[in-house]
Protein backbone atom coordinates (compact mmCIF):
# COMPACT_ATOMS: atom_id res chain seq x y z
CA UNK A 1 0.00 0.00 0.00
CA UNK A 2 2.79 2.34 0.66
CA UNK A 3 4.36 1.80 -2.66
CA UNK A 4 1.18 2.47 -4.09
CA UNK A 5 0.37 5.82 -1.96
CA UNK A 6 3.86 7.15 -2.97
CA UNK A 7 4.00 6.43 -6.60
CA UNK A 8 0.42 8.35 -6.55
CA UNK A 9 1.64 11.37 -4.45
CA UNK A 10 4.94 11.02 -6.96
CA UNK A 11 2.67 11.32 -10.03
CA UNK A 12 0.82 14.04 -8.93
CA UNK A 13 4.24 15.96 -8.15
CA UNK A 14 5.78 15.10 -11.33
CA UNK A 15 3.46 15.44 -14.02
CA UNK A 16 2.25 18.75 -14.93
CA UNK A 17 -1.57 18.23 -15.32
CA UNK A 18 -1.83 17.53 -11.61
CA UNK A 19 0.38 20.18 -10.17
CA UNK A 20 -1.29 23.08 -12.26
CA UNK A 21 -4.38 21.31 -10.82
CA UNK A 22 -3.42 21.39 -7.29
CA UNK A 23 -2.13 24.94 -7.39
CA UNK A 24 -5.47 26.68 -9.80
CA UNK A 25 -7.40 24.66 -6.82
CA UNK A 26 -5.55 26.20 -3.98
CA UNK A 27 -5.76 29.51 -5.82
CA UNK A 28 -9.46 29.07 -6.38
CA UNK A 29 -9.79 28.27 -3.27
CA UNK A 30 -8.37 31.10 -1.42
CA UNK A 31 -10.32 33.46 -4.01
CA UNK A 32 -13.66 32.43 -2.96
CA UNK A 33 -12.95 31.82 0.82
CA UNK A 34 -12.61 35.03 1.00
CA UNK A 35 -15.59 35.95 -0.14
CA UNK A 36 -17.96 33.31 1.30
CA UNK A 37 -17.14 30.02 3.07
CA UNK A 38 -20.01 28.14 1.64
CA UNK A 39 -18.71 28.62 -1.68
CA UNK A 40 -15.18 27.73 -1.03
CA UNK A 41 -16.45 24.50 0.85
CA UNK A 42 -18.51 23.49 -2.17
CA UNK A 43 -15.24 24.22 -4.49
CA UNK A 44 -13.00 22.31 -1.95
CA UNK A 45 -15.76 19.21 -2.58
CA UNK A 46 -16.42 18.87 -6.16
CA UNK A 47 -12.85 19.35 -6.87
CA UNK A 48 -11.81 16.55 -4.44
CA UNK A 49 -13.83 14.09 -6.00
CA UNK A 50 -12.83 15.52 -9.38
CA UNK A 51 -9.39 15.49 -9.17
CA UNK A 52 -9.24 11.70 -7.78
CA UNK A 53 -11.72 10.40 -10.12
CA UNK A 54 -9.84 12.08 -12.90
CA UNK A 55 -6.31 10.59 -11.08
CA UNK A 56 -7.61 7.33 -10.63
CA UNK A 57 -8.87 6.89 -14.08
CA UNK A 58 -5.69 8.12 -15.89
CA UNK A 59 -4.51 4.40 -15.19
CA UNK A 60 -7.12 2.85 -16.92
CA UNK A 61 -6.99 5.58 -20.19
CA UNK A 62 -3.33 5.31 -20.25
CA UNK A 63 -3.29 1.77 -19.32
CA UNK A 64 -0.50 2.15 -16.93
CA UNK A 65 -2.87 -0.11 -14.18
CA UNK A 66 -1.40 -2.85 -15.40
CA UNK A 67 2.08 -1.18 -13.99
CA UNK A 68 0.20 -0.21 -10.86
CA UNK A 69 -0.83 -3.88 -10.39
CA UNK A 70 2.01 -5.15 -10.95
CA UNK A 71 3.50 -3.33 -8.42
CA UNK A 72 0.96 -4.37 -5.79
CA UNK A 73 -0.92 -7.65 -7.11
CA UNK A 74 -2.98 -7.07 -4.44
CA UNK A 75 -5.88 -4.73 -5.75
CA UNK A 76 -7.74 -3.76 -2.73
CA UNK A 77 -4.18 -2.60 -0.70
CA UNK A 78 -3.76 -0.60 -4.20
CA UNK A 79 -7.23 1.00 -3.68
CA UNK A 80 -6.37 1.75 -0.25
CA UNK A 81 -3.66 2.96 -1.40
CA UNK A 82 -4.73 5.67 -3.87
CA UNK A 83 -7.34 6.31 -1.94
CA UNK A 84 -5.31 7.37 0.87
CA UNK A 85 -3.17 9.38 -1.69
CA UNK A 86 -5.47 11.66 -3.05
CA UNK A 87 -7.26 12.23 0.80
CA UNK A 88 -3.74 13.34 1.50
CA UNK A 89 -3.79 15.64 -1.48
CA UNK A 90 -7.16 17.30 -1.44
CA UNK A 91 -6.89 17.52 2.35
CA UNK A 92 -3.50 19.45 1.94
CA UNK A 93 -5.22 21.73 -0.90
CA UNK A 94 -8.07 22.21 1.53
CA UNK A 95 -5.99 23.30 4.14
CA UNK A 96 -3.94 25.66 2.33
CA UNK A 97 -6.84 27.13 0.55
CA UNK A 98 -9.00 27.59 3.74
CA UNK A 99 -6.69 29.87 5.51
CA UNK A 100 -8.64 32.73 4.46
CA UNK A 101 -11.97 30.74 6.05
CA UNK A 102 -10.51 29.77 9.26
CA UNK A 103 -10.37 33.18 10.92
CA UNK A 104 -14.23 33.81 10.34
CA UNK A 105 -15.41 30.32 9.69
CA UNK A 106 -13.02 27.98 11.85
CA UNK A 107 -16.17 25.61 11.97
CA UNK A 108 -17.21 25.58 8.21
CA UNK A 109 -12.76 24.59 8.13
CA UNK A 110 -12.72 22.14 10.17
CA UNK A 111 -15.70 20.58 9.27
CA UNK A 112 -14.85 20.16 5.38
CA UNK A 113 -11.18 19.02 6.46
CA UNK A 114 -12.95 15.93 8.02
CA UNK A 115 -15.10 15.53 5.29
CA UNK A 116 -12.31 16.05 2.07
CA UNK A 117 -11.22 12.68 3.18
CA UNK A 118 -13.88 10.83 2.98
CA UNK A 119 -15.34 12.65 -0.65
CA UNK A 120 -11.53 11.90 -1.89
CA UNK A 121 -11.88 8.14 -1.47
CA UNK A 122 -15.60 8.20 -2.74
CA UNK A 123 -13.96 9.51 -6.14
CA UNK A 124 -11.63 6.76 -5.98
CA UNK A 125 -13.96 4.57 -5.31
CA UNK A 126 -16.08 5.50 -8.52
CA UNK A 127 -13.56 5.51 -11.03
CA UNK A 128 -12.61 2.46 -9.83
CA UNK A 129 -15.52 0.64 -10.63
CA UNK A 130 -16.65 3.17 -13.72
CA UNK A 131 -12.72 3.66 -15.44
CA UNK A 132 -14.14 6.22 -17.55
CA UNK A 133 -14.53 9.69 -16.35
CA UNK A 134 -16.38 11.20 -18.84
CA UNK A 135 -19.54 9.09 -18.04
CA UNK A 136 -18.58 9.27 -14.57
CA UNK A 137 -18.91 13.04 -14.82
CA UNK A 138 -21.48 13.30 -16.50
CA UNK A 139 -23.49 10.29 -14.95
CA UNK A 140 -23.28 12.45 -11.63
CA UNK A 141 -24.10 16.38 -13.10
CA UNK A 142 -27.12 14.35 -14.03
CA UNK A 143 -27.52 12.97 -10.45
CA UNK A 144 -26.48 16.41 -8.60
CA UNK A 145 -28.77 18.80 -10.69
CA UNK A 146 -31.82 16.32 -11.00
CA UNK A 147 -31.73 14.20 -8.31
CA UNK A 148 -30.29 15.91 -5.47
CA UNK A 149 -31.07 19.35 -6.71
CA UNK A 150 -34.54 19.30 -7.83
CA UNK A 151 -35.44 16.24 -6.48
CA UNK A 152 -33.48 16.18 -2.94
CA UNK A 153 -33.37 19.93 -2.62
CA UNK A 154 -29.71 19.45 -1.43
CA UNK A 155 -31.65 18.33 1.87
CA UNK A 156 -32.12 14.63 1.21
CA UNK A 157 -29.55 12.06 2.56
CA UNK A 158 -27.30 11.64 -0.62
CA UNK A 159 -23.56 11.82 -1.26
CA UNK A 160 -23.39 15.65 -2.42
CA UNK A 161 -25.88 16.89 -0.10
CA UNK A 162 -24.02 14.94 2.52
CA UNK A 163 -20.83 16.58 1.95
CA UNK A 164 -22.70 19.95 2.07
CA UNK A 165 -24.54 19.20 5.81
CA UNK A 166 -20.99 17.96 6.55
CA UNK A 167 -19.13 21.00 6.43
CA UNK A 168 -22.13 22.92 7.63
CA UNK A 169 -21.33 21.11 11.04
CA UNK A 170 -23.91 18.50 11.07
CA UNK A 171 -22.05 15.17 12.35
CA UNK A 172 -25.13 13.62 10.77
CA UNK A 173 -24.01 14.70 7.24
CA UNK A 174 -20.75 13.21 7.57
CA UNK A 175 -21.40 10.18 8.75
CA UNK A 176 -24.02 9.81 5.65
CA UNK A 177 -21.33 11.00 3.52
CA UNK A 178 -19.16 8.29 5.24
CA UNK A 179 -22.18 5.48 4.19
CA UNK A 180 -21.95 6.27 1.14
CA UNK A 181 -18.12 6.13 0.62
CA UNK A 182 -18.00 2.81 2.73
CA UNK A 183 -20.68 1.54 0.32
CA UNK A 184 -18.84 3.05 -2.81
CA UNK A 185 -15.69 1.02 -1.65
CA UNK A 186 -17.49 -1.91 -1.36
CA UNK A 187 -18.23 -2.24 -4.86
CA UNK A 188 -14.72 -1.07 -5.59
CA UNK A 189 -13.30 -3.49 -3.67
CA UNK A 190 -15.84 -6.28 -5.44
CA UNK A 191 -15.28 -5.14 -8.94
CA UNK A 192 -10.99 -4.28 -8.57
CA UNK A 193 -10.38 -7.93 -9.74
CA UNK A 194 -12.24 -8.17 -13.06
CA UNK A 195 -9.88 -7.94 -16.28
CA UNK A 196 -8.42 -4.53 -17.24
CA UNK A 197 -6.70 -5.45 -20.67
CA UNK A 198 -9.85 -4.10 -22.36
CA UNK A 199 -9.48 -0.74 -20.95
Amino acid sequence: MTAVLRGELHRLATIRSGRVSVLVLTGLGLFLGAFDEASWALLVGLSTFALSVVGTSQHFQHRTVVLLYLGQPHRLRALAGQALAYALTALTVAALSGVVVVAGAADTYLATLVAVPVMAAFGVANATVVRRPTWLFLGWAGWLVFVEGLVGRLRAPLPFSAFLDGTAGERAGLLVLAGWTALALVVAGLTAGRDVTGE
